[in-house]
């Protein structure tokens, strides 16, 4: 069984549902996805988390190291 979070990025405002494996899922295989049935949903969809989506952390982390090459 896997749980569905969703997800909102505070800095473009994209939505996205993010899986994760329970320890009592029959696959073992991480890459192995649970059939929608067998998903639990967790949290309001309407409201979802607050959550940086990997592009914009991969822009932060590049400003960031623009930065810190400039200090030194």
């Amino acid at each position: 069984m896997c749980e569905l979070h969703s997800y909102k990025c505070p800095v473009c405002a994209t939505h996205w549902q993010g899986r994760q494996k329970l320890a009592s899922c029959e696959q073992s295989d991480p890459d192995t996805r649970c059939p929608d049935k067998l998903c639990m949903y967790v949290g309001n969809p309407k409201k979802p988390r607050r959550k940086e989506c990997d592009s914009c952390v991969q822009v932060t982390e590049l400003l960031e190291g623009c930065e810190i090459d400039k200090g030194t």
